[in-house]
């Protein structure tokens, strides 16, 4: 349990200090599918927060941070829920959240730009990037993309369900997120 909670501190205190110039608002939307016997399965994450300091013009100066409250993940059905929650899976007890850190944005063509960051998710830290579509006026903007994880690059699905017998390897996450600007 020590172990476990210093663990959570250090996640906690090594986090920066994210610039707030754009937060997500109760319009967005965070979903994940991946497969059960080759069907897809959809779910969402339903308690999540995104702070964006950015600027079209200038990505490179920009800086994105998201956590992601993993006690908010709904597939739909209470009996995929608790065995999500599971320790094989993401291990709530130990894991409650996860948190993306961008290292770098470019911009790939107009209006389309890629996030290269930082996910720790159960304890463990890779690499990741995320392209997404920008579009904003005024006071107001939508960021919307869609990447695939592979799970097991997290050790999500740890043990018997390490391999791609039953659940799939590939993790599909597609996103729309409604930004406000803080001014």
């Amino acid at each position: 349990m020590r172990g476990c909670l210093l663990s959570s501190i250090f996640v906690i205190l090594s986090l920066p200090v994210c610039a707030a110039e754009w937060h997500a608002t109760d319009g967005s939307e965070f979903f994940f599918t991946t497969t059960f016997e080759g069907v897809p399965t959809p779910g969402e994450f339903r308690k999540f927060d995104v702070y964006f300091d950015f600027d079209p013009d200038d990505p490179g100066a920009g800086e994105l941070c998201v956590r992601v409250d993993l006690n908010g993940a709904d597939m739909g059905d209470p009996d995929m829920n608790a065995v999500l929650f599971d320790p094989a899976w993401f291990d709530l007890e130990q894991f409650s959240q996860a948190f993306f850190i961008s290292d770098e944005i470019k911009l790939l063509s107009p209006g389309q730009f890629l996030v290269v960051g930082k996910l720790n998710l159960k304890g463990t830290v890779q690499t990741v990037e995320v392209p997404f579509l920008w579009a904003g006026s005024g006071h107001e903007a939508m960021m919307r993309g869609e990447f695939v994880l592979q799970r097991i690059d997290f050790n999500v699905g740890s043990g018997e369900w390490a391999n791609d017998d039953a659940i799939g390897i590939d993790v599909v996450l597609r996103f729309t997120i409604q930004l406000v600007h803080g001014d």
